[in-house]
């Protein structure tokens, strides 16, 4: 018989599928025959029939994972995973410990760590709506996020403005409350990053699992990283750069009328901004600017973007630091408007609507360390010798807020 093409990738995703039941599904006894008459070392015994076999499952490996609105999907094998990301694998210490030293002291890439890498990159907002149906029983997305904002405003704006070290008008914008949630276990559209490696790793590590399943992928937790150049054009200091320095000066006016609090606020404004650049550094805080552009009415029409005040000295401050853990933890958000796709099915449709001829159709929305669980005793203790800790992560464990999103869904299901 000739070469079969691709047999050692066919017997490894059907042993996966045999052993994970799909044995019990197969009816055709000529079939089941042949399985077990199967020798890897005799190409004789691959007969056309169980070969068009191994090459179906193959090809469910090689399409990306069925996607529903009302249903959790995730990776069943690398290949499969592949549709999305240029994936790395480290199964030894040596491997980990280039990877280590070379990225430790990165800045200006984000970074996110999952336990498992059969996940996708769905935000926890997501999940509890599909897990929890609450397609079914709330009026619409907006709604409920506007409702969440609402209520941990006047929860938690008082503990808020305690960390943030600026107190000015803008301090307690919506983007601003949602991070905060975020942060101490609320669901919300964002999805965590960090500039940090380490801090990546902490998280791939934290509470991981051993392998209970029978697939390669389970072996694994992954992280996940974009070089922010990359990424900075969809970043949301970049787009209200951009969208706000085109204001023509009878934009620029009506605009400042419609964030002035009174007449004396307006001409104070006017007077600030008239001949120079609606962006001035550091002119533009307490105007109420931010407050108005992060309101989640507005933010639904962005499909993905990300928030960090990784830059101090920046115009735009979004007042991220507002706990103690987001400040440990060098916390980036990535926001994801679509109430059901992962990050990365949005990423690849808004690549594939913008993309010109010349850009390849070969598109990745990022790179990926798939790493082995067996490393994780070794990384944790390398974390650890390097000041990473739980203690170091989440200074500040002892606050839940887990109740807004408990509150609202109870509110709004009544």
């Amino acid at each position: 018989m000739s070469k079969v093409s691709n047999l050692d990738l066919k017997i490894q995703l059907t042993n996966e599928f045999l052993r994970n039941g799909g044995l019990q599904s197969i009816r055709d006894n000529q079939l089941l025959e042949d399985l077990i008459n199967f020798n890897k070392n005799d190409l004789n015994t691959v007969t056309t029939r169980l070969n068009a076999f191994m090459s179906s499952i193959l090809g469910n490996h090689i399409t990306p994972p069925y996607f529903s609105e009302s249903q959790i999907s995730e990776y069943e094998s690398f290949l499969q995973k592949s549709n999305y990301f240029d994936q790395i694998q480290i199964d030894k210490e040596e491997e980990f410990d280039k990877v280590y030293e070379l990225l430790k002291g990165v800045n200006h890439m984000l970074f996110r760590g999952q336990r498992e890498s059969r996940w996708r990159l769905y935000s926890k907002l997501q999940r509890f709506w599909i897990w929890h149906k609450l397609y079914e029983t709330e009026n619409n997305y907006l709604d409920f996020l506007q409702k969440m904002v609402k209520a941990g405003k006047a929860k938690y704006q008082d503990k808020m403005e305690e960390i943030l070290e600026e107190n000015h008008m803008d301090a307690i914008n919506e983007i601003a409350i949602l991070g905060f949630l975020q942060h101490h276990e609320t669901p919300t559209p964002l999805l965590d990053w960090t500039y940090s490696f380490q801090n990546s790793l902490f998280f791939g590590t934290d509470n991981i699992e051993s392998n209970v399943g029978m697939k390669e992928i389970d072996n694994y937790f992954s992280v996940y990283y974009i070089q922010e150049k990359d990424f900075g054009q969809g970043g949301m200091r970049k787009i209200l750069d951009d969208s706000l320095n085109r204001l023509g000066t009878e934009l620029k006016l009506a605009f400042m009328e419609k964030l002035a609090v009174d007449e004396d606020d307006f001409k104070k404004m006017k007077e600030l901004f008239e001949e120079r650049s609606f962006f001035d550094t550091n002119r533009i805080k307490g105007s109420g600017l931010i407050k108005q552009l992060t309101r989640i009415e507005n933010l639904v029409n962005i499909p993905v973007t990300y928030f960090s005040d990784s830059e101090s000295d920046s115009h735009l401050i979004f007042s991220l630091t507002n706990s103690g853990n987001i400040k440990n933890q060098k916390g980036v958000f990535i926001w994801n408007a679509d109430v059901s796709k992962p990050l990365e099915i949005k990423g690849n449709e808004l690549y594939n609507e913008s993309r010109s001829k010349s850009e390849p159709e070969d598109y990745r929305f990022s790179g990926c360390y798939n790493i082995n669980k067996e490393l994780a005793p070794y990384i944790l203790a390398k974390l650890e010798k390097d000041g990473v800790t739980r203690e170091f992560i989440y200074p500040d464990s002892d606050l839940n807020t887990l109740h807004i999103y408990e509150d609202c869904k109870r509110a709004t299901t009544k």
